[in-house]
């Protein structure tokens, strides 16, 4: 069991989302239930600031285009999916998600059942906790 000792302050949280935007994953397939794949088709906001949230474009199991925002609100990661590219496009579901960290100063969500070193990642460690990001949003 992984001890959570304390919150992500702002600077960490902006730091992550950076790492986020910057992977740019895709275009990978993402299994989210037996049978059942979403796409990921990379980042739809590599040049805007972090603090409006990172988005990437995701083709839903229907065929469907989506956009998942990945945003850092008071103290949790909100996630939002939307059926469409469109800012203003139907939300489809918003999920808040803990993030704390261990006293190895590594970020955890018990929610996304994730750790990830923030300081150092290695770029297979950010896909990894992207990849539970879009399980957890289809979970849901």
């Amino acid at each position: 069991m992984i001890r959570l000792e304390h919150n992500l302050n702002a600077g960490q949280a902006r730091e992550l989302l950076r790492k986020f935007r910057d992977l740019n994953l895709g275009p990978c397939g993402i299994e989210i239930a037996p049978q059942e794949r979403v796409e990921v088709r990379g980042c739809l906001s590599l040049d805007h600031p972090v603090e409006r949230g990172v988005r990437y474009r995701l083709i839903g199991v229907d065929g469907s285009e989506q956009s998942l925002r990945i945003s850092w609100e008071g103290e949790n990661l909100r996630l939002t999916l939307r059926n469409g590219l469109d800012l203003e496009a139907p939300i489809a579901l918003e999920l808040d998600a803990d993030l704390r960290c261990d006293r190895f100063g590594r970020v955890a969500s018990v929610r996304l059942n994730a750790r990830l070193d923030p300081i150092a990642p290695i770029e297979r460690e950010l896909e990894h906790f992207l990849r539970r990001i879009v399980r957890a949003v289809y979970a849901a």
